[in-house]
């Protein structure tokens, strides 16, 4: 039989036969990756995929969420189950199924701290509506740009409030990101750079009190905004938009379904970087 026309159940029972002889694992822990890989293979099914080599690493970190949401997992449980899928297409790998394991872009959890889920789809839209019906005052209007960058181009709130006026070029339709390997340039989609527009029309010119200030997002005092403030800022229109007060920077910029970006490269929504010239 052609191994691409096998089902999604053919190989997990042939891991498990294997594993079993391999590891010698108890009868408990053969049921608990039994459950595990065949809730992942009917996760799969019902978004249409019948082979192994189409399970990319977004949609098993979004199969970890979505468990992870509908059952309270822990990050001990995260952890389990991450390493049970590791084991699996390490197994699929060995035996040629697939090329390289998937599983290992997988995070872990530290078990001292809770599972900070992403936004789901329909909050972020919340969210946003939130956002884009603030009045166009020099505060709404600051605030509807923080949920942009943040929420729509993926930034950091690090990187939101180190930004500085010159790191916007809204001719070339781009905007400059400090990294370790010195500044890129990220790609705005037209909801961000009509934001930073209105922003840097009219609503930062009226917050401006010193002029030599040259940070991009200001307080209400004219003041460089802090990370407090930005933070601040997403849970008071969490708050209007009838959300959860654990919203967070953090939880607002990673993409739902996808894992948690630890490389300044990586395409995020809504952008794209690329090396300075």
């Amino acid at each position: 039989m052609d191994p691409s026309q096998e089902t999604l159940e053919f190989w997990i029972l042939r891991f498990l036969d294997a594993w079993v002889v391999a590891e010698a694992v108890s009868a408990s822990t053969l049921k608990a990756y039994r459950y595990t890989l065949s809730s992942l293979a009917r996760f799969l099914n019902s978004r249409g995929i019948s082979q192994w080599t189409e399970a990319h690493p977004s949609l098993l970190e979004a199969f970890l969420q979505e468990a992870t949401a509908q059952r309270g997992w822990t990050p001990s449980t995260w952890n389990q189950k991450v390493a049970a899928l590791r084991a699996f297409f390490r197994f699929l790998e060995s035996e040629g199924m697939i090329r390289e394991n998937p599983a290992l872009l997988l995070r872990w959890h530290s078990p001292r701290r809770r599972i900070r889920l992403p936004l789901s789809m329909d909050q972020r839209q919340r969210l946003w509506e939130t956002a884009e019906a603030l009045p166009e005052t020099p505060l709404g209007l600051r605030d509807r740009l923080i949920v942009a960058l943040i929420g729509h181009l993926g930034l950091r709130a690090g990187q939101a409030v180190a930004l500085m006026v010159e790191d916007v070029d809204l001719r070339g339709g781009r905007l400059r990101i400090p990294g370790r390997r010195g500044p890129r340039w990220l790609e705005l989609s037209e909801i961000v750079a009509r934001c930073l527009q209105r922003y840097l029309d009219a609503s930062r010119p009226a917050l401006i009190r010193d002029p030599a200030i040259r940070t991009l997002l200001l307080n209400h005092r004219g003041e460089p905004l802090t990370r407090y403030g930005l933070w601040r800022a997403i849970k008071v229109l969490a708050l209007r938009a009838g959300l959860s007060l654990s919203i967070s920077p953090e939880r607002l910029r990673q993409p739902p379904g996808l894992p948690l970006s630890t490389n300044d490269q990586l395409p995020l929504p809504g952008g794209r970087l690329s090396h300075s010239g």
